[in-house]
């Protein structure tokens, strides 16, 4: 099984979901109305490609630049990959190789019987019986090169990488209702990097078990997630890449 790793930030988090109360999923709405019982519209997941990550230059409302471009815009040079104080205070000095590459992707599935859900290994997580939600993630990487810039990342020296995620849960809790919870970080570890390549496979409920036990990792059935934010970590943790889209003239 993958080694995970969980910030302790989530216990206080989710660990709210375990009660019993009657239905509520009337996310969107104030619902007064009796016959309001809409809830949240049904979405499978995502799944996108990573990209080098660089530091922001502001925004319209407030512009930090130095530079602009041919249109006028506010820009910021040189082009810098962002640091991660106090623990890594210099930019991350990995790369992609030309021909590099990470994905992720992150599937929700409303389970029937939560008590039949196994971590990546399939062994059983152990968590209550009845409906739940589950949200499965996984990644992977592959060309992506020491500080040299020619050799890929291989075995224990370059070994530590996360899939650094920031979600936020709206959901029917099982005590007080509907609600939306603070966001949350989860971050999940790579295998150890074999010859520029490595992966991961986990999910929620492998993630909240440690911490809030097998029914607070049973999120109730009626849970919408948000993606606030998801990158990649090299092992001093600096920020590595970011979800995006990205070209190269051919």
């Amino acid at each position: 099984m993958k080694k995970l790793v969980t910030q302790l930030a989530i216990a206080a988090t989710v660990g709210t979901c375990c009660g019993t109360a009657s239905a509520q999923c009337v996310f969107g709405f104030d619902g007064s109305a009796p016959e309001d019982s809409r809830g949240p519209a049904p979405a499978k997941g995502i799944q996108g490609s990573m990209v080098r990550a660089f530091t922001s230059c502001g925004s319209t409302e407030y512009p930090n630049g130095n530079a602009t471009t041919e249109s006028g815009t506010y820009a910021c040079q040189p082009i810098t990959p962002p640091t991660a104080p106090p623990f890594s205070p210099d930019p991350t000095p990995y790369d992609f190789a030309a021909t590099g590459k990470c994905t992720a992707k992150a599937k929700a599935a409303l389970i029937k019987d939560c008590s039949t859900t196994t971590n990546a290994a399939g062994a059983s997580l152990g968590l209550r019986s009845g409906p739940c939600h589950v949200t499965y993630v996984s990644g992977s990487c592959t060309g992506i090169l020491r500080p040299d810039g020619v050799t890929p990342i291989n075995g224990t020296l370059d070994d530590g990488w996360e899939f650094a995620t920031l979600s936020r849960a709206t959901f029917d809790d099982r005590d007080g209702g509907d609600m939306t919870v603070i966001d949350f970080p989860v971050a999940f570890s790579y295998s150890m990097p074999h010859d520029g390549k490595m992966e991961f496979d986990s999910s929620s409920a492998e993630a909240l078990l440690p911490l809030v036990g097998p029914n607070g990792a049973a999120m109730p059935a009626c849970t919408s997630i948000e993606f606030v934010d998801w990158k990649i970590k090299d092992p001093e943790g600096a920020t590595f890449a970011r979800l995006g889209g990205a070209t190269v003239p051919r």
